[in-house]
């Protein structure tokens, strides 16, 4: 019998709907409420805007991950930091996009990973543990 490293999406959710009828307990943000989310969601921006910080989440391939990651412009290298207004254009003339721009899922982050030196984001539903250092300094 031959094992795949393929994740496959269907058969997640389904576990995952098992898991849940079953009443598994699942991560804190799994369990949460809508407002607990938002709560879990601000907690972790608030520490990614101030520090470095470490989450361990599961990828869609199913494999865990560990990234160093922050929101600091402190922390970001000038060359890739997001910019200011995206909407502004140069000349004063407003574009059309060719591409509709898609809302934001509020269920994932794009930060800036600090070893690879780009631009990754993560899901709060696959996110396992989150560790920060605070200097008081």
């Amino acid at each position: 019998m031959q094992l795949s490293n393929v994740f496959d999406p269907e058969k997640w959710e389904k576990e995952e709907t098992v898991r849940l009828l079953r009443g598994a307990p699942g991560t804190q943000y799994q369990e949460a409420d809508d407002a607990g989310k938002e709560q879990i969601r601000e907690w972790v921006k608030g520490l990614l805007q101030n520090s470095e910080i470490t989450v361990t989440f599961t990828k869609a391939d199913g494999t865990n991950r560990e990234m160093l990651c922050t929101l600091d412009r402190n922390r970001i290298p000038v060359s890739v930091a997001k910019p200011v207004s995206t909407t502004a254009p140069v000349d004063g003339i407003v574009r059309e996009s060719k591409k509709p721009r898609k809302e934001p899922d509020p269920h994932s982050l794009r930060v800036y990973d600090l070893e690879k030196q780009e631009w990754r984001s993560f899901r709060f539903d696959r996110l396992r543990k989150v560790s920060a250092t605070l200097d008081f300094q």
